[in-house]
């Protein structure tokens, strides 16, 4: 414990978590914190505080909160193993043999890390096959495309020659059939081992940290029988789910410069066609169904995105449902409309990027697009058909919550149907703008394990935590905190100070590691507690004050009960002297035997 403890704090201590946390969320300083709109949660008005100082994050409406390790994990969707990993490279620490790490199990951190290790080399091996003779065809292809060599290169392409180049070259590099098939990129057939991407065109998936994880394969077989694309089946190392084709490219952007938009595009080609036209920050779903977890890493690096999915039937129901998705995670979502029968890849070959940067400001909002795709299915010529779309139109725009957005489209949809708008509003069970009464304030949600301190020994255990947390100079470090708390948050807090301070630790984000996640924002409301003027020893001797009453009274109690179990008269002496502890207490005194 001890050893962790110092490879913790050398690693905390090496981390800049106002520079880290600055390349996900725009901070600005106001004092000794900095502030920005938190990343778990939608929110306008900033609540997300940063501690340059403890070198702590705590977010005051939804409760999130900890340390370097802890923001990595939550925001890069990886357990403590990987966060690690990923500060010690970019801190140059060695990582430590031991298993450190609670949520993380030693035998697949090992299987992990050798995944990743096979991978890279089959993206190396299948890239550098393009240089091969046999692999005319894919080259052609690829110029057919309009890929330069540097686009090549840029997003990693390459070749598969046949069943079985790829397993011949990794088995001399030392790895095994067995994790080739792990990694993906292998199945046992009748022969043996082969490379399930044989005879095409490897475009690899690359995560956030530079890492391959997967790979999507295009077929050059004319053959019908033969899928178009193959890809990665789910393995340790890779979830769909989770993973957005382009996001390294998209982190090595912010790095250069804030980013303005996104584009979510549906596939690999999209993709790299958007970036060789000049739009560098297109990124691509792995299949249309977008899922919550990718469009929480989008709002990682910008709160704007334009959907631009293929122009046919399935593309605009993906389009539907993953412009619904982004905007629950709290994006801002714009609709690129592309002709029928065209993908981004040929519109831009069609009309070029200039026409493409057209269709960007023509896109349409998610309300809009969604009473478009309505009115375009419905002949509103006909009494009947105009009434159902008015219906359907109308429930769009019931779902809106502002106010003058509501308005907006309302007049939309009269627009398309002549409808009186009072009939329009009647239908969506809303008044005029002008008659609506202000909306209040909504409650201040907290996160997940966090209760703000209501009662008054609730308000005094977190005052007194504070300040030993803080290690102010008027703290007794010989209270007997045990006596006093009887939350097992509270005493496992208390404890944990404690011990830090009898071992001349200073490093108080070190708790995150030791509580229980669930716990973590109400750790962070004593880690981040905000001292006023008049939070002193007076302050801080009052709120023991108030501990020690209540648990004067919580022993009362329990002898009461069992006085009336078992009638003994000696008890009602020991209430007595407890009656003058509390007497002296309140008082002011410091009654202790």
């Amino acid at each position: 414990m001890e050893r962790k403890s110092e490879w913790f704090d050398e690693l905390l201590a090496k981390t800049d978590i106002v520079k880290l946390i600055s390349a996900y969320v725009p901070l600005k300083r106001k004092g000794a914190t900095y502030w920005g709109c938190c990343p778990f949660h939608h929110e306008k008005t900033p609540s997300f505080s940063v501690n340059e100082q403890k070198q702590l994050y705590h977010c005051f409406g939804c409760g999130a909160g900890g340390n370097a390790v802890t923001f990595v994990k939550n925001i890069e969707s990886v357990d403590s193993s990987q966060a690690v990993k990923i500060l010690a490279k970019a801190a140059g620490m060695e990582l430590p043999k031991e298993n450190f790490f609670k949520d993380a199990d030693p035998n697949l951190i090992k299987k992990r890390e050798r995944l990743y290790s096979l991978m890279r080399d089959a993206a190396r091996k299948y890239h550098s096959n393009l240089s091969d003779p046999r692999a005319k065809a894919a080259n052609d292809y690829l110029a057919r495309r309009g890929l330069d060599r540097g686009t090549v290169t840029k997003f990693g392409l390459g070749y598969s020659l046949d069943g079985r180049d790829v397993i011949e070259y990794l088995k001399k590099l030392g790895y095994t059939e067995s994790e080739m098939k792990d990694a993906g990129i292998a199945e046992n057939g009748e022969h043996g081992y082969y490379d399930v991407f044989y005879d095409r065109v490897i475009y690899p998936i690359i995560n956030g940290f530079g890492e391959v994880v997967a790979f999507g394969g295009r077929t050059l077989k004319p053959d019908p029988g033969f899928a178009k694309y193959r890809n990665s089946t789910q393995t340790v190392i890779f979830d769909k789910s989770k993973t957005i084709y382009g996001i390294n490219l998209l982190k090595k952007r912010k790095l250069k410069a804030p980013i303005e938009y996104i584009i979510m595009a549906e596939g690999y080609m999209d993709v790299i066609s958007l970036h060789k036209a000049g739009f560098d920050t297109a990124v691509a779903s792995m299949g249309t169904a977008l899922t919550f977890n990718q469009a929480k890493q989008i709002r990682n690096y910008c709160d704007r995105v334009y959907i631009s999915y293929d122009g046919d039937t399935a593309g605009q129901k993906a389009t539907m449902r993953g412009l619904d998705i982004l905007v629950q995670a709290g994006l801002n979502v714009k609709v690129v409309s592309l002709p029928d029968g065209l993908d981004p890849d040929d519109f831009i070959k069609k009309y070029g990027a200039d026409g493409y940067e057209k269709l960007l400001e023509k896109a349409k909002s998610l309300p809009e697009f969604k009473i478009d795709k309505l009115r375009s299915g419905y002949n509103l010529d006909l009494p009947e058909e105009k009434s159902k779309f008015a219906v359907e139109a109308v429930r769009v725009v019931k779902e809106l919550e502002n106010p003058v957005e509501r308005e907006e489209y309302l007049s939309l949809v009269h627009a398309y149907t002549n409808y009186p708008m009072d009939v329009l509003r009647k239908q969506a069970d809303v008044t005029p703008v002008a008659e609506r009464q202000p909306l209040e304030t909504p409650p201040v949600a907290h996160g997940s394990g966090e209760k703000k301190a209501g009662t008054k020994d609730e308000k005094a255990a977190l005052f007194v935590l504070a300040c030993l947390a803080e290690d102010m100079d008027f703290v007794d470090w010989s209270e007997d905190f045990g006596a006093l708390l009887t939350d097992e948050f509270y005493l496992t807090v208390a404890d944990l100070l404690m011990s830090a301070k009898r071992d001349g630790k200073k490093n108080t984000g070190l708790l995150y590691d030791r509580i229980d996640e669930k716990y973590h924002g109400k750790l962070g409301q004593i880690l981040s507690y905000n001292f006023m003027v008049g939070d002193n020893k007076e302050k801080y001797c009052d709120c023991i004050n108030v501990l020690k009453i209540s648990a004067v009274n919580r022993e009362k109690e329990r002898l009461n009960a069992k006085y009336k179990e078992s009638k003994d008269f000696g008890i009602i002496s020991e209430i007595a002297k407890l009656d003058e502890k509390l007497k002296t207490l309140k008082n002011g005194g410091d009654s202790n035997e």
